[in-house]
């Protein structure tokens, strides 16, 4: 939880927690562990033994938290104000790579993290963690940061998405398990094209995001009620069934669908619908 901001009295500090704080930013974060208390308590009472254990870990983590408070003394009335809109409209947000790399709180970062830090395969393809997004066909590193997260991200949903934040947390299974699931893809699509190459527009269409967003969907086919183990094996199965595709950039066949011609190169549309119609194609190429 972000720091409470509060400014107290001049010389009330003194080395000393002051009496009285008046909270500059952060009061809603306060209402709400207040009202955390009493729904704690009304779960308590609850007939269903699943809320009334929810409850006992929720009691349990407040009890364990601890709040950090950011306190300036001596704040005219005007600069309290003047502080509070500079704090939620001038604020910075943390890059995707340090938050990846450090919040250990969500799920899809430290296992989206731990993939990139474990396959060598993807590091020698190269992952871009400086820029937002990759611009073709100067950058030849295979994925930015975002899009490894979010190809995490399908593959915990076991259905396409177009944002990480569509991911509800709601993936059955441990995370070892699905970690092993993402780099037998990964093996796979190294396969098809070396680490060295697999981000070279000029050479292979397997830079283009929408095609991997589509490989992927159609390596999920069917998955739906199968345990995890089950899962792997389909998408090793069906990955095998597409080693004969032609992946080069210059097969006439991508022009078939959504996108655009800038030269020499043809950008596939990143639409869900024609990531899709990619994925229908890809299973008429099933050998």
């Amino acid at each position: 939880m972000p720091p409470l901001v509060a400014s107290a009295e001049e010389g009330t500090l003194g080395g000393q927690a002051p009496g009285r704080l008046r909270i500059v930013d952060g009061s809603h974060r306060m209402k709400a562990l207040l009202q955390l208390e009493d729904q704690i308590f009304m779960s308590m009472k609850s007939e269903k033994d699943e809320e009334i254990r929810n409850a006992y870990h929720l009691q349990y983590l407040l009890e364990k938290t601890e709040i950090s408070i950011q306190v300036l003394e001596g704040l005219s009335m005007d600069e309290e104000n003047q502080l509070f809109i500079d704090l939620n409209t001038k604020g910075k947000q943390v890059a995707l790579s340090k938050r990846i790399a450090y919040d250990s709180r969500d799920r899809l970062n430290g296992m989206t993290n731990r993939i990139l830090q474990s396959n060598s395969k993807l590091i020698e393809a190269g992952v871009e963690t400086e820029k937002r997004a990759i611009i073709r066909p100067a950058n030849k590193k295979f994925l930015s940061l975002s899009q490894l997260r979010l190809l995490v991200a399908i593959i915990l949903a076991g259905k396409l998405l177009n944002r990480t934040d569509e991911w509800k947390e709601n993936a059955v299974g441990d995370d070892e398990v699905y970690m092993d699931i993402v780099n037998s893809w990964f093996d796979k699509l190294f396969s098809f094209e070396s680490p060295k190459r697999i981000g070279n527009y000029h050479e292979t269409m397997l830079a283009s995001f929408p095609l991997i967003q589509a490989i992927l969907l159609y390596a999920m086919k069917d998955w739906e009620d199968q345990s995890l183990a089950a899962k792997k094996q389909s998408l090793i199965e069906r990955m095998d069934s597409l080693m004969e595709v032609n992946w080069s950039s210059a097969n006439p066949e991508w022009r078939r669908f959504d996108g655009m011609a800038r030269g020499e190169f043809f950008y596939l549309d990143k639409s869900k619908k024609n990531i899709e119609e990619i994925a229908n194609w890809l299973e008429a190429q099933r050998r």
